[in-house]
């Protein structure tokens, strides 16, 4: 390795081991949530909105993703990316943050071999804590009551459904082990925590406890990635709302690689049984998803979860013959388009036909299904 190659990898650690102090220099006013430092983003001047703006805390520290315009990188790209600058200006200024200035050589040198050391332990504490939220999201989705078991919170989601024109008993062949619900889940986001004397993370208040339908994010070998949670309010059949800058939806461990599996089509059965090919309808949003799959019976239907999410599920399977993107017209945004075209140039990638289907009137699928289009 170059001594420049040596010095990079030197900033990008000390960059890392220093994340909080970083984020409250470089995203003053976001917060710790969990894992993460969460802020609006001063860039796209997003102020009005929910933060999307997310940087990990633990594991991968530092990498960052903006979940409304698609922009992400490594720690030293979210210097370059909040500076506007280039590489060069991101290392310089990070130099100057860690102090490099002040130190010898022979400080340098010592600097640089404890940032290799600190590297690898925190790569396999990546990998652990990967699988620990893995996990969690499991555990969240198996204590909800299961799809068709009759219980209260099931009837208050079906309500909910209802309402929004999407009637689950019409899609033919429906997954059933993707959808469960509760009557109360957590909203995990408006939990307030603090530090104990060893800096270990205390929650000291629980976010608000609401009504939820939980799906479970899958990836095509079956396996549980991530919980998708729908808050509800707990007496109208409609969406929780939590303030202008909480969603009444959350994510519950990282979803690439995974999608909420709706319906298999002609063939009836889930990807890690299918056999033969039959197209795939990608979809955003689950209630997107499950219009079409009212509409479209013969079609296997999944929801990515987000403009990005559908570029990340993997389609290079035999039981996968093309893919279609069910877009929405409220795509046309520059950002959204940019994720738009990032997640169709992904699935290209795979090789096989992809194509972008879009409602002729409405914001979406389930919009033009309800009729609530002009």
């Amino acid at each position: 390795m170059s001594d420049r190659r040596r010095e990079v990898e030197a900033v990008k650690q000390g960059l890392k081991d220093r994340i909080e102090d970083l984020c409250r220099r470089l995203l003053p006013h976001g917060r710790r949530i969990g894992r993460l430092w969460v802020s609006n983003n001063p860039i796209t001047a997003d102020h009005r909105k929910t933060p999307e703006l997310k940087v990990a805390l633990t594991g991968d520290k530092g990498a960052w993703k903006d979940w409304r315009s698609g922009d992400k990188g490594d720690v030293v790209g979210l210097v370059q990316y909040l500076h506007q600058t280039d590489f060069r200006g991101a290392l310089q200024w990070s130099r100057d943050f860690l102090g490099f200035a002040q130190m010898t050589a022979d400080q340098r040198r010592s600097f640089a071999e404890a940032a290799r050391v600190r590297a690898a332990e925190d790569d396999e504490k990546a990998r652990r804590r990967a699988e620990w939220e893995r996990r969690q999201a499991e555990k969240l989705f198996d204590q909800a009551m299961m799809d068709g078991a009759g219980s209260a919170a099931e009837a208050h989601a079906r309500a909910y459904l209802r309402a929004r024109a999407i009637d689950l008993d019409k899609i033919r062949n429906r997954d059933r082990t993707s959808l469960r619900y509760a009557a109360q889940v957590e909203y995990w986001t408006l939990a307030e925590w603090s530090r104990d004397e060893r800096g270990r993370a205390i929650k000291t208040r629980p976010g608000p406890l609401l009504p939820g339908i939980l799906a479970a994010m899958r990836s095509p070998l079956g396996q549980i990635r991530a919980c998708h949670v729908t808050f509800l309010d707990p007496v109208k059949p409609e969406k929780a709302v939590l303030g202008p800058k909480n969603s009444p939806r959350l994510m519950k461990a990282p979803t690439k690689g995974a999608a909420v599996w709706i319906s298999h089509g002609p063939e009836g059965v889930p990807p890690w049984q299918a056999t033969q090919p039959h197209p795939l309808v990608l979809s955003e949003g689950i209630e997107t998803g499950e219009r079409i799959a009212m509409d479209i019976p013969e079609a296997r239907v999944a929801a990515g979860g987000s403009i990005t999410g559908i570029g990340n599920v993997p389609v290079n399977f035999d039981f996968i013959s093309a893919v279609i993107v069910a877009g929405e017209n409220d795509w046309d945004k520059p950002q959204a388009q940019r994720q738009l075209d990032r997640a169709l140039a992904q699935l290209e990638a795979s090789g096989k036909p992809v194509e972008l289907m879009r409602p002729h009137a409405g914001s979406d699928f389930n919009d033009l299904g309800k009729g609530d289009v002009e």
